[in-house]
């Protein structure tokens, strides 16, 4: 029997993709909200849920549980432990209690915390190793997550050839991916509310084989079935905008980690990059050699 939430949201994730759409629609509620599931019953749950008590029940069998009493109380043992400082930010911080500029900050802080003590070093060194196939790589990033894409496209592109950015569904990027050699891979970039064009290239590569390493912001995301490798950076809001603090320091881990697998050869490749910029007068500070500061 799973004994505590970090369980239950594994299996949730496991049985995502094998479940029935009420049942999906169901866990990725429960994924959003465990602290407040912990002390619902069934009935209220299926209600907040917007599926039918029958479901709950299903859906806690499936994941293990001999019903959804049972399932509750794994939830419970373990949120009542686990209720850590950035729920009780969110849940303790009246309005005006402190300025909005010092509120988004302390988020921002709290979410790089969480993201520390969930992030898997042996998936980013699984995402090292696709990053370092021979084929091309493709950047993935729609709407708000264009610039996460940008971001990492920018400087993986001096440190390796073949990186391209896309950031929207149509014609062109379906051609590249349709035409991409069979050892490319694509890094995908997916936070609420999720584009649907996203979803679409996510699909694509797999059906052309390409392997995905999906960068989210949980084993819910709707990326997560379609990804090979994937990255979490917990996403929290206080209005509508994005926090991104996460997911750029989750790009700038995963370029280190790229960069320091042979450093040699990326201090190369920035030697090449350093004569190309000074070739065609890239930046106003000449005095600055980034390749002394490694």
């Amino acid at each position: 029997m799973p004994e505590g939430i970090q369980d239950v949201l594994a299996r949730l994730a496991e049985v995502s993709s094998k479940v029935a759409p009420q049942q999906l629609r169901l866990a990725r509620f429960i994924h959003s909200n465990p602290r407040k599931v912990a002390f619902m019953n069934s009935v209220k749950l299926a209600q907040e849920a917007g599926v039918s008590n029958p479901t709950v029940i299903r859906l806690a069998i499936r994941l293990g549980f001999s019903g959804f009493p049972e399932f509750q109380k794994a939830l419970q043992r373990e949120t009542e432990r686990r209720y850590d400082s950035l729920e009780r930010f969110l849940d303790d911080s009246a309005p005006g209690e402190e300025d909005f500029f010092q509120k988004v900050l302390s988020l921002e802080f709290h979410v790089l915390r969480e993201m520390k003590e969930k992030l898997s070093r042996e998936a980013v060194s699984r995402a090292v190793t696709l990053l370092e196939s021979p084929g091309e790589v493709f950047v993935v990033g729609l709407l708000a997550n264009t610039c996460l894409a940008e971001y990492l496209s920018y400087f993986l592109s001096i440190l390796r050839d073949n990186v391209h950015v896309l950031s929207r569904f149509d014609h062109e990027a379906y051609g590249k991916i349709r035409a991409a050699r069979k050892d490319s891979v694509a890094v995908i970039y997916s936070f609420p509310r999720y584009p649907s064009g996203t979803q679409s290239l996510a699909k694509l590569c797999r059906a052309q084989e390409i392997p995905v390493i999906g960068i989210t912001d949980s084993v819910m995301s709707p990326l997560a079935p379609f990804s090979d490798v994937l990255l979490e950076a917990p996403m929290k809001f206080i209005t509508f905008i994005d926090p991104c603090a996460g997911a750029f320091a989750l790009t700038h881990a995963l370029l280190t980690a790229f960069f320091m697998n042979h450093p040699e050869k990326m201090r190369q490749k920035l030697k090449e990059f350093e004569t190309f910029a000074s070739g065609r007068d890239l930046f106003e500070r000449k005095d600055i050699d980034i390749t002394t500061l490694l």
